[in-house]
């Protein structure tokens, strides 16, 4: 039988894994999610599961702000999130923050070292993108009554 914390795991890598797989090469993309997490492990000494699970816990977020139109209006509304669509956003604030870097070093040392920033409590692009979402979901909570 899988645990959450064991399912939460498996669902946060597999999402990951998804976002690496160009042109359905599956092995180049697990190849380079294995060197991401083993020079992780050995940096930060602790195992795949614990690492996820700090990644999730530091990039977790309750709402999203979406765009509905009313008539001829646009309004950005916050929305609260499933489990799913949260592991799908920490992904993707992850891989972006990892294009972002101009540095001329392969994807993996790229999303290795924002993980790593994510974790040590530094500068972390990705922890901009979640707090620049709780800004927008704030800001605009007026349109709240906007949902249906």
């Amino acid at each position: 039988m899988i645990n959450r914390k064991t399912s939460l795991k498996i669902n946060i890598y597999n999402k990951m894994l998804g976002f690496l797989i160009k042109k359905g090469n599956k092995n180049k993309a697990k190849k380079i999610m294995d060197e991401i997490f083993l020079t992780l492990s050995k940096k930060i000494r602790k195992p795949l599961c614990l690492i996820l699970f700090k990644i999730f816990a530091k990039l977790n977020v309750f709402v999203e702000s979406k765009i509905i139109r009313n008539k001829r209006s646009k309004y950005t509304v916050p929305f609260s999130i499933t489990l799913r669509r949260r592991s799908y956003l920490i992904i993707k604030w992850l891989m972006q923050a990892a294009e972002e870097n101009k540095k001329k070093i392969p994807i993996s040392e790229k999303i290795s070292l924002e993980i790593l920033s994510l974790l040590e409590n530094s500068s972390s692009r990705a922890l901009k993108f979640k707090l620049l979402n709780n800004k927008q979901a704030l800001l605009n909570r007026s349109n709240i009554h906007y949902r249906w």
